[in-house]
C-alpha cells in the first residue's frame, strides 16, 4: 500500500471505523496501476481476500461495489498497514505516545516529536502539495485512535469544514480539533499556526463537538513548511 495518498488513507480510515468504500472493480488490473487508478488498490484488496461486497452493480468496463472489511481480523491487519505506512523505521511507541500527547493536550512534547517524524519520512517531493500532503500524514496516525474515538476529515461545522476532528467516544474526555497551513518560508509559521487557530474560532469549528456534548477541546493550528512544523494550541 505504499503508493496509496491521501485520499485513500482516509478511506483506509472510514474501513477501520466500519463504514463502506465505494470503488469500481476492473479484472486484469496490475501493480502498477494501484499507483495511478483508486479503483485498482480496491481491485487487488478485493480479489485478496481483504475486502468483501456487500452490493455489487454492473456497470461500463466493470462492477460498482461498496466494499467493507470482511472480519475482526482483517481490520486488524488493516490497523498494523497504518501504522506501519505511517512511522517507516521509527519506534512505534514513540508514535503512540506522541497521538497520545496529542489527545492529552501536551503541546511540547507533541510539537517534538511531530517535527522528529517529519523531518525523517518527507521528502521535498511529499511535501509539494502542501496542506493536502500534511493532512492526509497526520490523518493516517489517528487510525491508532478509532477503537476509543471517532474520527472525522474535511467534515462541516459551525460556518466550514475543518481539517481533523477527534471525537472521544467518552464525552467526559476532551476532543481535538486540527487545522493546517502552509507557509512558503519558516519566517511563516509562527504567524500561519496562528491564523489556523483564528480560524477555528471564526468559523466555529467546536459546534459539532457541543453537539455531541464534548465540553473541552484541544486547538491546534499547525504549520508546515517542507520539514519545519511549528504548532500552537488552546483550549
Amino acid at each position: 500500500m505504499k503508493q496509496t495518498d491521501a485520499e485513500q488513507k482516509e478511506d483506509l480510515l472510514s474501513l477501520l471505523h466500519g463504514d463502506s468504500v465505494t470503488a469500481v472493480i476492473r479484472e486484469g488490473v496490475i501493480y502498477d496501476d494501484i499507483g495511478e487508478n483508486p479503483d485498482a488498490l480496491y481491485t487487488m484488496l478485493l480479489t485478496t481476500g481483504y475486502l468483501t461486497a456487500i452490493h455489487k452493480q454492473s456497470t461500463f468496463g466493470g462492477q460498482l461495489c461498496r466494499l467493507v472489511i470482511p472480519n475482526r481480523e482483517v481490520k486488524d491487519a488493516y490497523r498494523v498497514e497504518v501504522l506501519e505506512r505511517m512511522r517507516g523505521r521509527l519506534a512505534a511507541s514513540s508514535l503512540l505516545l506522541m497521538m497520545e500527547d496529542l489527545v492529552a493536550g501536551h503541546v511540547v512534547p507533541f510539537s517534538k516529536t511531530l517535527e522528529r517524524y517529519i523531518a525523517y519520512l518527507v521528502s521535498s517531493y511529499d511535501a509539494a502539495n502542501k496542506e493536502s500532503f500534511y493532512h492526509g500524514f497526520l490523518l493516517g496516525m489517528t487510525a491508532l485512535f478509532v477503537s476509543e474515538y471517532v474520527i472525522e476529515s474535511n467534515r462541516e461545522s459551525g460556518y466550514g469544514r475543518f481539517d481533523i476532528a477527534i471525537f472521544p467516544k467518552d464525552t467526559s474526555k476532551a476532543g481535538v480539533l486540527m487545522e493546517f497551513k502552509a507557509a512558503d518560508s519558516e519566517s511563516q509559521l509562527e504567524d500561519k499556526a496562528d491564523e489556523a487557530l483564528r480560524q477555528i474560532e471564526e468559523k466555529q469549528y467546536v459546534t459539532e463537538f457541543e453537539k455531541r456534548g464534548i465540553l473541552k477541546v484541544w486547538k491546534y493550528g499547525i504549520a508546515f513548511c517542507g520539514k519545519q512544523v511549528h504548532v500552537k494550541m488552546k483550549i
